[in-house]
């Protein structure tokens, strides 16, 4: 095999694409820890120039109230987290041109791919826009930052089962360790639904309505952990609820709706007490920005009671609309549990090979080897 037919030609872009990306946010990071602060880098909330600043908040222009057109112009540059955007961008986009030489005649849906590409769009929105950088000295935009990095891209991240596509893009040897991964007692116990949900509760409890909050919007890097968990988490919930991956835990349409019912009820729970608090998170101080830090704090927590159950909702209402559909394409009398046992029961008793076909009541043969069977039974009597 050539090494064209190896690497396709969309692999071989989606990679250099991404090298170039990196090698340019490295550039720019060198640019801003070289020309210090005079040269208007972002300097923090706090004033502060650093490494850290430099990796993730840099460029940042000074803080003005957010809103109108601050809301799609402020943005920062935190290098760290898109050159981890870009290289799984490349790395999905590689599986894609690899599907169809692993699998010849196969394609990968176009759609599953705009999904995973617009998981990663939210992500780098929510860690460079405009929320990103008000997320230290806005309450508000911090938790707006939570609902996109928990919910809304790990979502549509899983939507685009990225599991599933690494399997089919794998070769035989690959597509086997894979499947004994995600099969394995450690993905299966992280995955197992009470687990994933209860490590969604904790994390949004525990990040919110303890002091770690006061900790997170004061500190960069701790921020960055806390970015890096919500997609996880995220990551770790949704599998079960939007997915359909090779994993052990293949959830049906009334377990999904349960489970996102019970999240909601943690995002409902935790932002009526964010609202109704009396304690204000801590948050840094901007000269340009005069903020009621107790108010900002509940209009958090309505951003999180509305905003969270909002997005759970849409969430809801897809999965419902695919589950109609799934049910008005194929024969409920074909796949009932009742149906199944007839056809079985009927097959073991006659050894007849047909009781899967799809036509099973009109076949001459089936209706010879009932027949035949009938006749046995009449002459046992």
């Amino acid at each position: 095999m050539s090494r064209t037919a190896r690497l396709p030609r969309l692999a071989v872009l989606a990679w250099t694409f991404a090298a170039a990306a990196v090698t340019v946010l490295a550039l720019a990071v060198w640019h801003y820890l070289s020309s210090g602060p005079s040269s208007g880098m972002h300097m923090g909330a706090h004033g502060a120039t650093d490494v850290t600043d430099a990796l993730s908040r840099a460029g940042g222009s000074p803080l003005h109230p957010l809103f109108g057109s601050a809301l799609v112009s402020a943005w920062q540059l935190n290098a760290v987290a898109l050159a981890v955007l870009v290289l799984a961008a490349a790395w999905y986009l590689t599986g894609v041109a690899l599907v169809p030489v692993r699998r010849p005649g196969a394609s990968w849906p176009i759609g599953r791919t705009l999904l995973f590409l617009a998981g990663l769009a939210v992500c780098a929105f929510a860690t460079s826009g405009s929320i990103a950088v008000y997320d230290q000295v806005l309450f508000t935009a911090h938790m707006a930052g939570h609902l996109a990095l928990v919910m809304l891209a790990p979502a549509l991240l899983m939507a685009g089962r990225p599991l599933t596509l690494a399997v089919a893009a794998s070769t035989d040897t690959g597509r086997a360790r894979i499947e004994r991964i995600a099969r394995g007692p450690v993905v299966s116990l992280l995955t197992a639904p009470p687990v994933a949900l209860a490590s969604y509760t904790v994390v949004i409890v525990g990040s919110h309505l303890t002091g770690l909050m006061d900790t997170i919007m004061r500190n960069t890097w701790a921020g960055q952990v806390e970015h890096l968990v919500y997609v996880l988490v995220g990551c770790q919930f949704f599998a079960l609820i939007v997915g359909d991956e090779p994993i052990r835990w293949r959830l049906a349409a009334p377990a999904r709706w349960l489970l996102l019912a019970v999240a909601m009820a943690v995002d409902t729970f935790t932002g009526v007490v964010l609202m109704q608090g009396t304690h204000a998170v801590a948050m840094l101080t901007s000269p340009n920005l005069h903020v009621d830090a107790l108010s900002d704090t509940r209009t958090g927590g309505a951003i999180m009671w509305f905003g969270g159950d909002g997005i759970m909702a849409v969430i809801m209402i897809a999965l419902v609309i695919g589950w109609l559909r799934d049910a008005g394409a194929r024969r409920s009398d074909e796949h009932g549990w009742l149906e199944q046992a007839r056809r079985a029961t009927f097959a073991g008793h006659t050894g007849d090979g047909v009781a899967d076909t799809e036509t099973f009541d009109d076949d001459d043969a089936a209706r010879a080897a009932y027949n035949s069977w009938l006749a046995r039974l009449d002459r046992q009597r």
